[in-house]
């Protein structure tokens, strides 16, 4: 969705976006499988699958190629585009106040490592918007 910039030791600059791709492909239920579906179904249901065994997705970029809009995210890109997989995320469990303590996360997209760069500006403003919803959730 969101555009980084990926610079790297020898100052080559690629950019792209991540993907986070369920390992086993993705599933969906029908219009009419989703309206007989409890309003928490995907909460749990992950819970029912990782007691199962560990949930797998695959964190890949995609890579964007000459032309394509690098500061909107409502553009998407072509299917085709090369995608690397940077590596494979694990969920072994969730925590045992899983509701609670998503009250006490707070994600922020723009905080990166110095190679990275946000591309677009629809990251700093999620983030803004992020530490007001967390700042609210607090009290």
């Amino acid at each position: 969705m969101n555009t980084f910039k990926f610079t790297n030791a020898k100052g080559a600059v690629s950019y792209g976006r991540y993907q986070i791709v369920p390992a086993d492909g993705a599933h969906y239920l029908t219009d009419a499988e989703a309206a007989k579906m409890a309003h928490d179904y995907l909460a749990s249901e992950i819970g029912q699958r990782v007691a199962r065994a560990p949930v797998k997705f695959r964190l890949m970029l995609q890579i964007a190629q000459s032309g394509d809009v690098l500061n909107d995210p409502s553009v998407a890109w072509p299917d085709s585009r090369r995608t690397v997989e940077l590596g494979v995320l694990f969920i072994t469990k969730l925590a045992p106040d899983n509701n609670e303590a998503q009250h006490r996360l707070l994600f922020l997209p723009n905080a990166l490592p110095a190679s990275i760069e946000v591309q677009d500006p629809m990251v700093n403003a999620r983030s803004a918007s992020y530490v007001v919803s967390f700042g609210r959730r607090q009290q």
